[in-house]
């Protein structure tokens, strides 16, 4: 029992980091898309700059699971889908 739960979690961990690697690189690509608008606020842009670095600090990490949490954030904050 202890084996396949064991198993399970190693499976998991293989094939969900590649899935949110993606999906941290997607947020951060439509995060810049939108910062490219001339019609974001200014403090909005620069806590959205900083937020998005700290994003991908935490993806390159490793940290895949914190980083799109973070980008999500950044993405609400910018009013983004």
């Amino acid at each position: 029992m202890i084996r396949t739960l064991a198993a399970a979690s190693i499976a998991f961990a293989v094939f969900a980091g590649p899935a949110l690697a993606d999906q941290c690189q997607d947020d951060v690509s439509k995060i810049d898309e939108a910062l490219k608008a001339e019609s974001v606020d200014a403090d909005v842009r620069a806590q959205a700059e900083d937020m998005r670095s700290q994003a991908v600090q935490l993806c390159g990490a490793g940290n895949l699971d914190e980083g799109v949490a973070v980008t999500s954030e950044v993405l609400a904050l910018l009013q983004v889908e």
